[in-house]
């Protein structure tokens, strides 16, 4: 593997138990919880096995393995979620974590023990709570007979600062759109080769639900989507988030930093929202949120992934806010499933509508608490991760909406959030967005095309920046396209449609500063790709705009 510590060390770190050791209590493994608090009823029930007196005295039919690497997420000052699969015939594994301060795991910080089942694919996932604030901890899993355990790889995670901690700086890796068949992983395996990363962000489209050929063709080099049919059923999400976890480079990321993550939609389906999808029936199950499919890709999704259901006034969301030091706070939205309204939407009077909302109202009145509460609290930024574009890209003096799959489909929600930050006085906010499978930087603001409202040469008029990630391998609009949106986009600082990569971005008191960092394939594994940095753009505190950029 990559990393050092991403091996199995059994020689210097053994599972350093003694034989008269007890065998521990059996704890809590969140791959059983319902995806959402408020409905209880989604929660899995395990299927009973007989009790077993002792490890030691009844060995595994099987010996277990964890094929699927090892992964960290939702760090807080004081806890963070972990997890892994068990590859195993038995039809109940328990397994047991632990968390050192080093890599041979000398001093044991947390430890426990938790039980997985094919009810929930052999999934692990817990919250180890108790932690110190801005600590690194390395962790592993084992599984089967204490005397001769089944090992993890080990993997290294990292808490949060406390709130009220002074904090210089903070670096955060973002990625989205990460299609198989479409190419090698490059930038999750260049990220995991870093020492500098406090944070990683997906911001969606983790998996692609496609057939391979169908968007993508991975025949040549090795990577056919399983199973090799457009994803449907719960057994089907499960095989392709169990595949992607497989990837050499993700699982090196996954095993290096914790990631904040959110779904887009090909989580679920191409251009899905909270009623449907592109080729959903939009019908539901009486007294269920959701329709089947979108129920089977939803708890697939929280049980393959490192992150711990919110509870936002008792409803159950993906959408959450991480408070970091003094310096920023991390929000990360749903523009996808909270509350969408239907996609793609062409009848200009249903777009224009006061009442058509892309986040649901509930979370938009969450998000703007969390604005206030962040300017309130002296937080120096306000970092916001989410999915689709913010900005307005239009044609001919804004009357053509060329992207129906983003903001621009919802003008009033977008309108009404910018009011809300002019009115309450929120300063120095950033947004980081996925999806489009593009390099865009943008100076935003609700009408970019009135040169009374903004100065495509100062910048004078902009409200916040944007900037929009490459994808990590799912093909982008194009030279051509992208030469059209930097002619007739005023508020566009910059863009790149043909290269995939990812961004880093660093906060600091006084700015923040993206680099994009792009490859010349993805068809090529990392080790034979170039990686260049395609341009660095910063944006000064209390300037609202894009202040310097450098570009190759």
């Amino acid at each position: 593997m990559k990393l050092a510590f991403f091996t199995v060390l059994l020689a210097s770190t053994a599972w350093a138990l003694p034989k008269s050791a007890s065998v521990p209590a059996i704890g809590r493994n969140l791959a059983f919880d319902s995806p959402m608090i408020n409905h209880p009823y989604l929660a899995v029930k395990k299927t009973t096995k007989p009790k077993i007196a002792s490890f030691a005295a009844i060995p595994l039919v099987a010996p277990a393995k964890f094929l699927h690497g090892v992964a960290s997420g939702d760090p807080l000052s004081n806890a963070v979620i972990l997890w892994t699969k068990v590859n195993s015939t038995d039809p109940e594994v328990d397994v047991t974590y632990q968390l050192s301060t080093n890599q041979q795991f000398t001093d044991s910080v947390a430890r426990g023990t938790v039980s997985t089942t094919a009810d929930v694919d052999f999934t692990v996932k817990v919250d180890v709570t108790g932690l110190q604030p801005a600590t690194t901890y390395y962790y592993r899993f084992t599984a089967g007979p204490l005397a001769n355990p089944t090992v993890s790889p080990i993997g290294r995670t990292h808490t949060i600062p406390t709130a009220t901690t002074a904090l210089a700086n903070y670096r955060l890796a973002v990625f989205s759109c990460s299609n198989l068949p479409a190419g090698y992983f490059n930038s999750y395996g260049s990220v995991a080769k870093r020492d500098d990363i406090d944070l990683v962000l997906h911001l969606g489209d983790y998996i692609y639900e496609y057939p391979n050929g169908a968007y993508g063709d991975g025949t040549a080099m090795g990577r056919i989507p399983a199973p090799n049919v457009q994803l449907n059923t719960l057994s089907d999400y499960r095989t392709r988030h169990a595949q992607y976890k497989q990837d050499v480079d993700l699982m090196a990321a996954h095993a290096k930093f914790p990631f904040v993550t959110v779904w887009d939609d090909h989580e679920f389906e191409d251009d899905a929202w909270t009623g449907g999808s592109e080729g959903d029936d939009k019908n539901k199950l009486p007294g269920q949120p959701w329709a089947p499919r979108k129920l089977a890709a939803m708890t697939a999704y929280f049980q393959y992934m490192p992150i711990r259901a919110a509870l936002i006034d008792g409803v159950g969301k993906i959408y959450r806010n991480f408070q970091i030091g003094d310096l920023l706070d991390l929000t990360m939205l749903d523009t996808r499933m909270a509350g969408r309204d239907d996609t793609d939407v062409w009848n200009p009077w249903t777009i224009a509508s006061e009442t058509r909302t892309i986040m649901g109202f509930p979370q938009e009145a969450w998000f703007n608490q969390q604005l206030s509460t962040s300017q309130a609290r002296g937080a120096k930024w306000r970092i916001v991760g989410q999915q689709v574009t913010f900005s307005p890209v239009r044609l001919l003096d804004d009357t053509v909406i060329i992207l129906h799959d983003s903001w621009d489909d919802y003008p009033a929600n977008r309108r009404r959030i910018l009011q809300y930050i002019q009115s309450a006085n929120i300063t120095n906010t950033v947004i980081l967005t996925g999806d489009i499978h593009a390099s865009l930087v943008f100076n935003v603001l609700e009408d970019p095309y009135d040169s009374s409202l903004y100065n495509k040469a100062t910048g004078a008029g902009s409200q916040l920046v944007e900037f929009v990630g490459p994808s990590v391998t799912s093909s982008g609009p194009g030279a051509v396209a992208m030469a059209g949106f930097r002619l007739t986009q005023p508020h566009l600082q910059w863009g790149n449609g043909v290269n995939h990569g990812y961004m880093i971005v660093t906060v600091a008191v006084d700015k923040v500063t993206t680099e994009y960092h792009h490859f010349d394939t993805v068809t090529s594994p990392l080790a034979k790709a170039v990686e260049s940095i395609a341009g660095t753009f910063e944006t000064a505190s209390g300037s609202a705009r894009i202040t310097s950029s450098v570009t190759s």
